[in-house]
Order: C-alpha cells, then structure tokens, then sequence
C-alpha cells in the first residue's frame, strides 16, 4: 500500500548566503527529515536562517545576504490540509542591505536551532561552562483533573458577557454618530472617553443640563449670523452739579431793588425782551433797537430805568435763578435720555443674547425715575417763588435734593453693572468658536452621564459576569499549574542524564557550580583543554537537548517544538555518532514520554551519519543538498548497511548465498549493536539477545567466514539461509522499518 504524504513542505531561498535561487516542494509523510548536504552549498547558512528565527534579534542583513546583493529572502511553508490547528504554516525572513532582517513566523512551532553559531555562542565562549544566568523562570504544567465542565460554564459565562457588551457597544456607537452628526470631531478627548472602559470603570463627568438643552443653546450659536456688531456700551451723560447752586440760590436772602415795585413786576415780566433790547441799543443810542425810530427824551429816560434795573443785583439775581431753572430741565432731559438709550441697548442686548441661552443674566435695568423728575420740578416750583421774592428762604429743598442725588448715584451703580453685563456678552459673542467648542465638549459629557445611567444594570451584570469569569480562570489556572517546574533544575536533570548516557561516569555535571566534572574535579576554567574536540561536540550536543527546557513556558508547549540539527557529530568517533542517532531517536524520552511526533530537520555532510538516520528510520524522508538545489534522496545512493540487509533478506528468501553472505551478517549485526549500545561488543551483544543466540552458527559465521580465515570443514547453504532468517526474523521484530524501507 502506497504510504499516505498529506504534507507539503516548500522552501523558497534568494541571494541567502551562498545560496542564490532554490525551490524546492516535496510532499511528505512527517516532518522528520534528513538533509544530506555538500561542503559549501549553504548548509550552515540553512540552519542560521531558523536560528535567525528563534532568536529574532539579528541587527544587519549584511552578513546574510550573498555577496554585492542588496536584497534577499528565505521562505519555509508547511501545507497540511489535516492540521487540526493551522492548514498552512510559513515562516518568511526578508533581507534588506543595511537593515535588520524583518521575520514573520506564523508556523506556532517553537524553533530549537543546533549549529556552529550555538556552540559558540553558549559553549566555547564560556570554555565549555554554560551560563547559568541565561536560564530563568518556570514551566507552567497541567494537573490531570478534567476541566471540561468549568471550561465549558466559562465560554458561557463569556459569551453572556460578549452579547450584552455588543449591545452596549452598538448604543455607544449610535451615540457617537448622532455627535458626529452635530459637529463633534471624533479627535477630541471628551468624544474618546464616550468608550465602554470608561462606562465600566465608572468614568465621573460633571454637566448639570441635560444633553437636550445643550444641543438647543449649540444649535442657537450655529444659527447666529456673521458679523453681528458688539453691543454699545452705555455713557453717563446726566450733569447734576446745578443742585449745589440751587442750594445757594433758595438759602440766600437777596436784596431788592429800590426801583418802583409795580415798575418792577413789569421789568420782571418782560426782563427777557428788555435784556435783548439793551444789549442792541448800546450799539446804537440814537434808535430803537426794534422798531428803528429815533428815540425821545421820555424814552430814553425809561431805557436809563431799565438800565439801573437790570445792571442792579435783582436782575442778575433773577437770571441765576432763569438759569437754574434751565439746568434743572437739562438735568431732567439727561435722566430721560439716558433712559431712552437703555432701552436702545436693552433691545439689542437681547436679540444678540438670544443666541446665547444659557448666559442667565439680563441686563440691568434702571430704577423708575417718576420719583425724581418729581424732585426736580419741586425745586423749578421753588425757584419760580424765589424769583417772585428774592429776599424769601422759607423752603424745604434739602430732601428733594438728597433725594435727587441718591437717584443718581444708584443710577451710576446701575449703568456700571450693565456695563460689566454688555463686556461679557460681547466677549462671549467675540469668542463663539470657543463657546462652541465648550459646548460640543459639554454635549459630549452629558452624553457619557445619560449613557452611563441608561446602562447601568448591563454594566453592572457585565460586572458580575466578568466576576465568574476571573474566578473560574483563577480556578483553572490553579489547577492546570499545580505542576510548577524549575526550569534550570530541569536543564540540569536532563544533562546529567545525556552525560551519563555518553561517557558513562567519566564526565558529570555539578548542579551547584554549574559546571562539568571530569571524574572528582569540577572544570571551571580548563574544560576546553581536558575535553577532546569529539567530547566537546558530544557536551554542546547534549547542553543543546537539555536547555530546550529553557525555551519552554508551559508543558504542552514541547507539542509545539521543532529541532533544526546541523552536523552535531563532528570529530566524534563511530560509537558517539551512534550515540547521537539514538538520541535523537528517543527525543521524547527527554522531554514528554507521551509525545509521539517530533518535527526535525537534521543537516549533515557526514554520510555514515546519514546512513545510520535513514536504516534506523529516524528520518522519513531524505534529501539532497547541492548547488541551489534540494532534491529527493536516490536510492542508488544507497549505504553499506542497506545493501547488506538487503543481501540478507534475498537470501533468507532461499536465494542461493554467496561468499559474501557472513560478512553481510557480520555488518548489519554490528551496527545495531552500535547504535543499542556503543560500549557493548558483538559477540556479547548476540549471546544477550535471545532470538540471535538460538542460532549457534551465527558466531562462527561473523568470526572466521566474515574474515576469511581457512576452516577444515565448510558450512552448507542450509546454515547460511537459517542464519540469514534468524537475523531477518531478529530485525522485523526489533526494528520492521528497516525491513520496510528496503521494501
């Protein structure tokens, strides 16, 4: 039966080192393969890309990119339509001249890169004792309890949660566009905090008018024309200094004149008219000043009366009071226009305060000035009796006047305030683009308020809600990391195990100064001169296995990992290389019993290395690596041990063996007993192993017919084809896929 390759695995390399252009697309069956690689076709460069990837902080593309190349790029694609996770996987590294290399890793595999740049880095830096310094931390494990039901009420409660939280977020969104709608510019904070955080967490606003009101005094300022003129400001224009001369007018007691009295009530009757005509007669003495006739001596004596009359102190006494009575009726007018022009600026106050609603105040309006008009013509009346008799002071004009003063003092007052009034309309009126501004904001807030108090039960059952939710994940965590695991504690485990496993107790590991012991002696600056360059590769290769546990965070994330191996067997001899193989082979052992699969890309010019991969099936599926080109491994290429396993199988079939057959045997029996257990020899090896001791000519076999040497006495085809089964039978129980690859 055809084996099922459900994995298509793609790589795509440009000016990448030394390599220029390579695809390559293959289908596979796992993600365990071997790459068997020419010297100088980019091994190391393959393997520095993945290391680029687990590591992520290389500072230049200069040193990757192929020479006089500006740009390049290494793409790995994983297609796997039965992933339950994820159908495709990719892992994409793009090199700029002059740049950091810019890395997208989206396969969810945790890359564990082996390569001359980790031993150097790690290893020989520190003269083969490893930094503990760089191992930190914890990995997170899982209790074996079944969380099914509280994961299962936690989804619920998450989803309950979800559904409210769409609603509130659909309200708030409604919100928002309804301010958009009126001017609102979605860049300003007051328009940001309208957000569901901010409901939740119980954000505090401070607006006392509803969102309706401000909207109106918005849309009021929206609708005020453009260059409306400022209010005019009010002057006082009222002159009140004549009270003071009334004062002195109606105290004094004047003299009279001692012209006839009758005479005199007639001058007073006219005085006016007489005043007019002598100021034209002194221009002028021989006529009339009105009618132009020559004036007779009875005439003139009458002017000289006048004369005397009004040149004497009555006269001037009773033009003072003329006068006074004038100012009185000025100051009258004053006060009156004075209120005309309120009423004026009152007119206009209003109609340009009506775009502005919420500016409570109106302005100030004057006291009623019937009470003081009253007080003025009191005083007119009192003047008119001082004229009729000047020597007269019986009058009451003290509280009129005080009176009048009063009014007009709080008439100053009054003018002021409605001053102060009209300077904070028009400023108001001259900054609307602020005043709009603050009102946006503020429509903003009461928004928040009314949302805030609209969805106060849903936020509250969010509350709730999020309450289960955290004590159901706090209950859960509990119980998936009752399994708390040191990580430097598990790196030392895991190295002291794979020393072991490779140099028995020559070498060992000190947990406590962390460092390697040769014997009874801790190695602390001369390891790089006891260890050899073959146990040095052996002690990076197993540092190597043993900090994956560093790069673990959680216990399933070992599912996650994936080994890219660059020739870890340098230097070493043919039982470390068996050693290494086996290693691999059992990863899991290391790390997760339970685990079935692990990904790995092993990268070797060693080809005894990589006949050990391929006939102990720890690789499944083989390549090529040469100049630009990455293609399936040729089964002409075979190695020894297949063909003699396959010489073996044919003739445990009933071909007729050859003089080649025992060596065969001899070969394919020490390598699997090389790759079990390298300090073990062979003939010990079979006469531990049941099914092969069974046979008792096999040790003859590999000992004399394997090396040639003359017996007296021959062995028969029948030996050679039992030994041949016995061996077949021994492989197909202990290792069938090497049996099948040859099929």
């Amino acid at each position: 039966m055809k084996e099922e390759k459900p994995i298509n695995i793609e790589f795509e390399i440009e000016n990448f080192g030394p390599i220029t252009n390579l695809q390559c697309n293959d289908k596979t069956s796992s993600l365990k393969m071997g790459i068997y690689a020419n010297n100088g076709v980019g091994k190391t460069f393959f393997s520095r890309a993945f290391r680029l990837v687990s590591q992520n902080n290389h500072n230049t593309s200069n040193n990757l990119l192929t020479t006089d190349q500006s740009k390049g790029k290494f793409v790995f694609k994983i297609t796997n339509e039965k992933d339950p996770e994820k159908s495709l996987r990719k892992v994409e590294i793009k090199l700029n001249k002059n740049s950091k290399p810019v890395i997208k890793n989206d396969t969810g595999y945790i890359f564990h890169v082996y390569n001359s740049d980790y031993v150097a880095e790690n290893l020989e830096k520190e003269n083969y004792n490893p930094n503990d310094n760089d191992i930190k931390g914890y990995i997170l494990g899982k209790s074996n309890i079944d969380l099914t039901k509280d994961k299962s009420e936690k989804e619920k409660f998450i989803k309950n949660r979800d559904k409210i939280q769409y609603k509130i977020d659909a309200t708030i969104t409604k919100v928002k566009e309804g301010l958009v709608s009126l001017g609102v510019s979605q860049n300003t904070s007051n328009y940001k905090d309208i957000n569901f955080d901010n409901l939740y967490n119980g954000i505090e606003k401070q607006e006392d008018k509803s969102f309706e009101s401000l909207k109106e005094m918005y849309q009021k300022l929206e609708s005020m024309p453009d260059g409306i003129n400022d209010v005019q400001k009010p002057h006082y224009i009222v002159n009140s200094t004549v009270l003071n001369e009334i004062k002195t007018l109606l105290c004094t007691p004047f003299e009279k004149s001692n012209l006839n009295e009758s005479f005199v009530k007639k001058l007073k009757s006219k005085q006016p008219f007489i005043e007019e005509g002598l100021n034209l007669y002194h221009s002028n003495n021989s006529k009339c000043p009105f009618c132009k006739q020559r004036l007779e001596k009875n005439a003139l004596e009458i002017i000289d009366l006048y004369t005397r009359y009004i040149d004497g102190k009555e006269a001037k006494i009773i033009n003072n009071i003329e006068t006074a009575k004038q100012k009185l009726e000025r100051l009258k007018t004053d006060i009156e226009t004075q209120y005309k022009q309120f009423y004026e600026i009152n007119t206009q106050y209003n109609d340009i305060k009506t775009y502005f609603p919420y500016l409570e105040s109106e302005l100030k309006r004057f006291p009623d000035n019937v009470n003081a008009l009253k007080e003025i013509n009191e005083l007119i009346i009192m003047l008119n009796e001082k004229k009729e008799d000047i020597t007269c002071t019986n009058f009451e004009f003290n509280c009129h006047i005080e009176n009048i003063h009063s009014f007009l003092e709080k008439l100053k007052t009054d003018l002021q305030i409605q001053i102060d009034e009209i300077n904070t309309l028009n400023e108001t009126k001259n900054k609307i683009k602020g005043q709009k501004l603050l009102l946006r904001k503020r429509m903003c807030n009461a928004k928040l308020i009314t949302l805030k108090k609209d969805q106060k039960d849903n936020i509250q059952k969010i509350k709730e809600l999020n309450q289960k939710i955290s004590e159901k994940e706090k209950y859960i965590e509990e119980k998936e990391n009752e399994a708390k695991i040191n990580k430097k504690k598990k790196v030392v485990e895991t190295l002291k195990k794979l020393l072991e496993i490779f140099f028995g107790d020559k070498y060992t590991f000190d947990e406590d100064k962390f460092c390697i012991k040769f014997k009874d002696k801790n190695l602390y600056n001369n390891a790089t001169n006891v260890l050899s360059d073959g146990e040095k590769g052996i002690v990076a290769f197993c540092y190597y296995l043993a900090t994956v546990h560093s790069i673990i965070d959680k216990e399933e994330d070992y599912k996650k990992l994936f080994f890219i191996i660059d020739d870890p067997i340098s230097s070493m001899d043919y039982g470390f290389v068996y050693a290494v193989a086996q290693s691999i082979n059992t990863l899991n052992q290391h790390f997760d019993p339970e685990l079935k699969r692990f990904r790995f890309i092993i990268l070797t010019h060693n080809l005894d290395f990589m006949n050990i991969l391929m006939n102990n099936r720890i690789i499944r599926q083989k390549y090529m690596f040469t100049n630009n080109k990455i293609s399936k491994w040729k089964e002409q290429l075979m190695l020894p041990y297949e063909n003699h396993l396959k010489d073996i199988m044919l003739v445990s079939e009933e071909r007729n063996p050859s003089h080649t057959t025992p060596n065969s045997i001899r070969h394919v029996l020490e390598t699997i007993c090389k790759f079990e257990n390298r300090e073990k020899n062979l003939d010990k090896y079979i006469a531990e192993t049941p099914e092969l001791r069974k046979n008792a000519h096999i040790p003859k076999l590999i000992q004399d017919l394997s090396h040639g040497k003359p017996r007296s006495e021959g062995l028969n085809e029948e030996v050679l084809i039992n030994a041949c089964t016995t061996v077949i039978g021994f492989i197909s129980v202990k290792y069938p896929g090497h049996l099948q690859g040859l099929n």
